[in-house]
Formats: structure tokens, C-alpha cells, sequence
């Protein structure tokens, strides 16, 4: 007799998006199922950018120091150039901010380590938490009902859950099994690749870029360091011209690869080569019922401008707390359905964003961390997003970075928000602490400036637009809900009906920004 296990989420595929989520969720108190069809993590390096924004929650979650421990040390420029060893035509920084530039906002910077490297982390760290991950085993059926879900796993027996996370993928049988859509968006073209070894840096003796374009009318061509001494080489291939993905056997790839680095007696190693379609899709949806999905199974994203994998990763997060909090009955049905208000456009405007080969004023940290969500959970405060990642605390935003003591301890004030509901207040604030009480089981914080955190400099103030009595309501995922500046004759009805709102169980007019 097959066994049935039961559990709060179902996360079906264990890439970036997977573990998010089971990550996040396990953090916020739910019990967590992962199930995956392969028989261990990526064995292929894949994506290699994380962006400052993974790396913040990478930070959260006490999983940095092991991520960086995998990175590539590269030159963080882009290359163009003739060949490899020759000298390059052209030098230009990343899409990604520089250290200094993420440092100045955040109290991360980007990394480049790939895939292979990260997802061994992120599922250790799983476990560790009570997590279970079972490899090898694929959902071979999905029965939804509006209080929850029954999946069949084949021989490994079945699960019945509140929810399933389909994570598995552009091919997602999670999103099939519930019948949302799938939109093609557009193409680039038709390419393959190949991993092989050894390290070109160390042929080369020096330290070479972490993208290099090989503009030889020969051997055009991407070369990437992956790690581990591992180099990643992509071309376009065309079926006008006759080409056929087959015809990249590794005696071409050999020639190719040694025009490309100018290196005439490389012999390479190769490790792994594919062929594959650089498009664009969207699901039409990413809820559907009980069933959800993220990452590449809701947007499948081309290579450029690295933002795939991060923002997989992000989903996974914005998704697995409001998940756990859900089953835990602190929040309701709305803040579970906003996660596709606010995710869905979008995955879809970076969808499409990935189509574009030439770099756009808003890459980098405007993209990482300027984005501005609306919802019905989060209050309007009728006024337009703004413009470019410096954030000002108004609702949608994500809050702002400050360095602040805690406990004698110096921490960025984003550190206070990922386990509760917080209230930021200004010097004159204390009336809203007693406006906490009653507040149930709700995970709920209030911290007055100058009081809770030291602000001798006004850093903080000036950061969250904190006036004397000014109240700031930010979401565990850092994402401010709600906002009142000015005096509050009744500071605890206001803030019930802020926090209310927030977590989905009402949304009354009475909650819109004071």
C-alpha cells in the first residue's frame, strides 16, 4: 500500500525557485514538502549573476558567507574582443552595480557563482530547518480542491497538502495539471553550448572578464567563467543556413574553442553541451486555486541582463511567507492572492525585458530594487512609483537601507523585518506601541526611532520620512504597506486597521494612507 504524507506546501522542483520557496516558508513556520524529478541538484552550472537583492536575502537566510565561498573570481567587466587572448576592443562594467554602489543601499553586493554551487547550499540549509527534499520522484497527477491539494508522486506514494508550489520548470506539469496558460512572448534565436575545462585565466596567466564576446568572423562566440575552472561557450546557430545543433560535435568545438581563445593547442575537456531556443514566456496567470507557480515554470526569461535566476529566487521568497502565514491562520485569502497582483506583472515585464539585447537606463539596481508593487494589500498612496532604486518608505516601495544599533549591536534596520510585521516610528511614536496590544498571534514589532534604534545622525528619519509621530508599516519581505504621517488621535484603531489590511483579512477604505 502506497503511503500518503501530508503537509502545509507542496514545492514541485528543487532549482532556485523551489527552495526559495521551501526555504522561506519553513522559515515562517509551515512544513515543507519538496519533491524533485532529478536525482540530485543542477550537475550544470547554468545562471551564474546574483543580483544584491538575492545576495540581501542570501544574507537573511545565513547562507551568504557559503555562497561566496563558490564565486568565480573574475574581472566584473564585460569583453569584447577579437579573440580571448587578445587585447579587447572594449571594456564594460556589468549590468550589475559595483560594490560600492550596492553597499551604499544595501547591506549587500552581487556575486557571480553559479547555479550548481548555489542550490546545494540553499537545500542544506532546508534540511537543517526540518525541511524534507525527496529526489528522484516525479508528480505523476495533481487533484485541486479550494481547501487544498492531492498529488500523486508514482510509486513514492502520494501528499495531500494546502497548497502546491509548481517550480518544475518552462515544461511546468504543475501548471498543465491546473490548466493555466502559457504565452510566448518572442525568440532571439536558436543556440548551443558547451561546458568544458580547463581554466582559460590560468592559460592565459591573468584575470580575465566574466563575460567575453568573441567577435572572430570564425568562432563568434559568448565565453563565460563558471567555476571550479569550468568555462561555459555559447553560439548561435542557424537552420537558414543549413546548420543543424548536431554539427557542434566536440572535434568542431575543439577548432572552434581554440580560435575563439587564440590558444592553437588548447585541448578541452568537455563536460557537458546542449542546444536550446532563447525565448521569452509567460503563464497567462500564476495562481490558479490552491496552485502556484514561480520562476521559469511562471516566466521563462532569456540570459540577458542575468535576471532569470534572481528573480526565481525572489518569487520563491515574496511567495513562501505569505504560504506559511496562511496555514498558520494569521493571514487572509487577499494577501495570499496578492502575490499575483504584485509578482505576475512583473515576471511579465521582465519577461519581455529579457528580448532586448542592448543595455536600458533602468538595469541594475533600478530593476534589483526599484520596483514598486500595488495591491490590495498595500495602501494607495495615490501618487505614481518613482523613479530609479533610491526608496523613500512609501507603500509598495522596499524599504530603505540604514545601518542602525540593536541590542549593541550594529545591523542594517532590514535585518528587523524578515520574521514579522514591523512598525517603524518617529521620536514622538511611543503611542503606537500600545496599539500592538490585542494584536492575537500576529508576529508584530513596534521600534521607535531614537528609543529602540539609536538615530543620532538622523539617518534613519530622513530614510523612512519619520516626522515626530509618523508611523511606517513594513511586511516581513521588506515591502512597506502602509504609511501615516501627523498626529493620530487613535493610534490603535488606525494601526488594526493598517495591520488587517495588510495581512488580508479586510481592506477597508479607512486603511488607505492617512
Amino acid at each position: 500500500m502506497r503511503r500518503t504524507t501530508t503537509t502545509d506546501v507542496l514545492v514541485v522542483g528543487a532549482g532556485p525557485a523551489g527552495l526559495a520557496t521551501a526555504l522561506t516558508a519553513l522559515r515562517h513556520g509551515a512544513r515543507v514538502l519538496v519533491v524533485e524529478r532529478r536525482t540530485g541538484t543542477s550537475t550544470v552550472p547554468r545562471a551564474t549573476g546574483v543580483s544584491t537583492r538575492t545576495m540581501e536575502l542570501f544574507r537573511f537566510w545565513g547562507v551568504d558567507l557559503a555562497v561566496r565561498a563558490g564565486g568565480v573570481d573574475c574581472d566584473p567587466r564585460v569583453a569584447v574582443t577579437h579573440t580571448l587572448a587578445a587585447a579587447p576592443d572594449e571594456l564594460v562594467p556589468f549590468t550589475y552595480p559595483s560594490i560600492r554602489e550596492s553597499l551604499a543601499v544595501s547591506p549587500a553586493y552581487p556575486a557571480v557563482c553559479a547555479q550548481d554551487h548555489i542550490e546545494p547550499v540553499l537545500a542544506a540549509e532546508i534540511r537543517r530547518l526540518g525541511g524534507e527534499i525527496r529526489f528522484g520522484t516525479t508528480l505523476t497527477g495533481l487533484d485541486t480542491a479550494p481547501d487544498g491539494v492531492r498529488a500523486a508522486l508514482g510509486p513514492a506514494g502520494a501528499v495531500r497538502a494546502r497548497y502546491v508550489v509548481g517550480a518544475d520548470g518552462p515544461r511546468s506539469a504543475v501548471r498543465a495539471a491546473v490548466g493555466i496558460g502559457w504565452e510566448h512572448l518572442g525568440s532571439l534565436g536558436e543556440f548551443v553550448n558547451v561546458l568544458f575545462r580547463p581554466d582559460l585565466g590560468a592559460l592565459l596567466g591573468r584575470r580575465l572578464p566574466g563575460i567575453v564576446f568573441v567577435k572572430h568572423p570564425d568562432a563568434e562566440c559568448v565565453l563565460v567563467p563558471v567555476g571550479a575552472g569550468r568555462w561555459t561557450a555559447t553560439r548561435r546557430w542557424d537552420p537558414v543556413r543549413g546548420e543543424s545543433a548536431a554539427d557542434y560535435t566536440p572535434a568542431r568545438w575543439t577548432a572552434l574553442l581554440r580560435t575563439a581563445t587564440g590558444i592553437s593547442g588548447l585541448e578541452p575537456e568537455f563536460l557537458a553541451s546542449g542546444a536550446f531556443t532563447m525565448a521569452a514566456d509567460v503563464a497567462t496567470t500564476v495562481r490558479a486555486g490552491p496552485a502556484f507557480v514561480v520562476g521559469d515554470a511562471a516566466h521563462r526569461m532569456t540570459p540577458m541582463g542575468g535576471i532569470g535566476m534572481n528573480t526565481a529566487i525572489h518569487d520563491g521568497h515574496e511567495l513562501g511567507w505569505r504560504l506559511a502565514w496562511a496555514v498558520r491562520g494569521i493571514a487572509g485569502e487577499a494577501l495570499v492572492d496578492s502575490y499575483a497582483a504584485e509578482r505576475g506583472p512583473l515576471g511579465r515585464a521582465l519577461a519581455a525585458r529579457s528580448l532586448l539585447e542592448e543595455r536600458r537606463p533602468d538595469d541594475g539596481l533600478p530593476t534589483d530594487l526599484g520596483r514598486t508593487y500595488r495591491s490590495p494589500v498595500i495602501a494607495d498612496d495615490g501618487a505614481a512609483p518613482a523613479r530609479g532604486h533610491v526608496r523613500t518608505a512609501r507603500p509598495g516601495e522596499r524599504a530603505p537601507h540604514v545601518w542602525v544599533r540593536r541590542h549593541g549591536r550594529r545591523v542594517s534596520v532590514l535585518d528587523l523585518f524578515e520574521d514579522r510585521m514591523t512598525v517603524l516610528t518617529g521620536p514622538a511614536g511611543a503611542g503606537w506601541t500600545g496599539a500592538t496590544r490585542g494584536r492575537g498571534h500576529v508576529p508584530l514589532q513596534v521600534l521607535v526611532a531614537g528609543r529602540d534604534l539609536p538615530d543620532p545622525r538622523g539617518a534613519l528619519r530622513t530614510a523612512y520620512r519619520l516626522g515626530p509621530d509618523s508611523a511606517v508599516l513594513v511586511r516581513p519581505d521588506g515591502v512597506v504597506a502602509w504609511r501615516h504621517d501627523g498626529r493620530c488621535a487613535d493610534p490603535g484603531p488606525a494601526l488594526a486597521r493598517a495591520v488587517d489590511a495588510a495581512l488580508g483579512r479586510r481592506v477597508p477604505e479607512a486603511a488607505r494612507v492617512a
